[in-house]
């Protein structure tokens, strides 16, 4: 059976707390976002900024405070995906086309083509930052749309159920990166980690693979090609593959090989991969002795779920029981 991985991913943690406001600045422009920022402070002894963030593989969660002074600031776009949940203050951040304030609970991505302004009232965020590329490969998985095109059309998310779902997404994140104290996860779950983070963000923030719908169907793909690919994802189950790569190894495109899984297995490629690693799972717990230490919760981690009762569900569905009696009989 292939091992999951090559080694464990590091979970590497930033933690700071400050009173100096163009400290701060300096810290967000070296880690986050360049800019030009200026503050307000009427009472420098309520001044509290803090950053705890925690990066794994290629996503990254933060809390951010700026609480006890107005911080403005004129903004270059980004290099990542930048989205945030507000959780204290208030504020506004406007471009030349569109404008959003927001209140504490509301959600906005900032902006990633243009420049713009910010002011922020003794305001708290947590915030998710996801490489563009990882985004744009997974839009290309899933919609055909080439990785050039995708854009981002506006700050607020589409719905009142796509601010809630980044809402989850980032609180979820933050526990398990920043609020477990984990020092490192598997390969698989900081996969998983960046994947979930970029799906959300797809769903929940206005873009052009919402409106990618007259794309061209891909070509059919064969047979033979459909089993190179179930055979590449059983051989490399345990090491963080991407879609991608598959189709690669299969000689087809990502995008017909969802095509043609949908048709042969009735699941998308990262469907048929998950009941891999479920079924790999499976054998290990029947395999394992409680007695020496073996936890559902750390194989479920191997095999990529970073969250035990998710784990726990799809073993209980696919199986009929708890991965805890597998376990333990």
């Amino acid at each position: 059976m292939a091992g999951t991985g090559t080694g464990a991913v590091p979970v590497h943690r930033v933690e700071m707390i400050t009173r100096d406001m163009d400290v701060i600045a300096g810290v967000i422009n070296q880690r986050y976002v360049e800019h030009r920022a200026s503050f307000r402070c009427t009472a420098p002894a309520e001044v509290d900024v803090g950053i705890r963030a925690a990066t794994t593989g290629l996503v990254e969660a933060s809390v951010l405070r700026f609480r006890g002074f107005d911080y403005r600031a004129r903004v270059s776009p980004p290099e990542d995906y930048l989205a945030l949940v507000v959780l204290h203050g208030t504020g506004t951040l406007s471009t030349a086309r569109e404008s959003l304030h927001f209140t504490p609970g509301d959600v906005f991505l900032d902006p990633t083509g243009t420049s713009f302004m910010a002011n922020m009232l003794d305001t708290a965020f947590a915030l998710l930052r996801v490489p563009r590329q990882v985004v744009a490969e997974l839009a290309e998985e899933h919609r055909g749309l080439p990785a050039a095109s995708l854009r981002f059309e506006s700050m607020a998310p589409v719905s009142c159920a796509a601010r809630a779902l980044w809402s989850q997404t980032a609180a979820f994140l933050c526990r398990q990166l920043i609020g477990s104290g984990i020092t490192e996860v598997s390969p698989l779950v900081a996969q998983e980690m960046a994947r979930l983070a970029a799906a959300t963000l797809l769903e929940a923030f206005p873009n052009t693979t919402m409106t990618a719908s007259h794309t061209q169907g891909p070509c059919p793909v064969a047979p033979a090609a459909v089993r190179r690919a179930a055979a590449f994802m059983d051989t490399h189950a345990g090491q963080p593959v991407t879609v991608t790569e598959v189709a690669a190894a299969a000689g087809t495109t990502a995008r017909a090989l969802q095509y043609a899984f949908r048709r042969h297995y009735d699941t998308t490629p990262t469907g048929y991969l998950r009941r891999v690693r479920l079924e790999r799972a499976h054998r290990q717990l029947q395999a394992a002795d409680p007695i020496t230490g073996a936890t559902v919760a750390e194989i479920a981690r191997q095999w990529g779920w970073a969250n035990p009762a998710h784990f726990a569900t799809a073993y209980r569905k696919r199986y009929g029981m708890a991965p805890s009696h597998t376990l333990r009989t």
